[in-house]
């Protein structure tokens, strides 16, 4: 059953990042626009995955006081938008950062946060977790390559 719930949530994960990232390709027919919306979504899916890593292990320890992780995970998604503000800011501003690019990475952030609020997690052990939220952080990592080849960073 919590395999099933796992399985569940990132099924559903995967759909909203495809259909958002096609949406995009189809509707505007640009590619940096998938890429910053896969790259939004991929990176607040790995910091999702470590919030509920850790929250599965608090939550074996305490678990009166670590009962529901729906506000660390839109904690998550809120400080995966804050890192995409800084990396277009920093990092990425060619000559000037693109509220564009800011507002694709957001949007991704924002559906992958929702998806993993409205899907919640099962109660497992924390290793059981660990493995789980290791192969979801690795689906995030994927989406950020795959937004990277669109764009030919890599």
């Amino acid at each position: 059953m919590y395999e099933f719930l796992a399985v569940r949530r990132l099924v559903a994960v995967c759909v909203l990042a495809a259909v958002g990232a096609g949406a995009y390709l189809v509707g505007s027919g640009r590619f940096d626009y998938a890429a910053h919306f896969l790259a939004g979504a991929g990176g607040t899916l790995i910091l999702i995955a470590a919030t509920n890593a850790l929250w599965s292990l608090l939550s074996s320890r305490w678990p009166s006081a670590f009962t529901d992780a729906a506000p660390a995970i839109a904690a998550a998604a809120l400080i995966s938008i804050g890192f995409g503000l800084v990396a277009e800011f920093t990092v990425f501003a060619a000559p000037v950062a693109d509220i564009v690019d800011i507002v694709h990475q957001s949007l991704g952030a924002i559906v992958v946060g929702m998806a993993c609020i409205l899907l919640p997690g099962s109660r497992r052990s924390w290793a059981a977790a660990l493995v789980s939220e290791g192969i979801t952080a690795g689906l995030g990592l994927v989406m950020i390559v795959i937004g990277a080849a669109l764009v030919g960073i890599i």
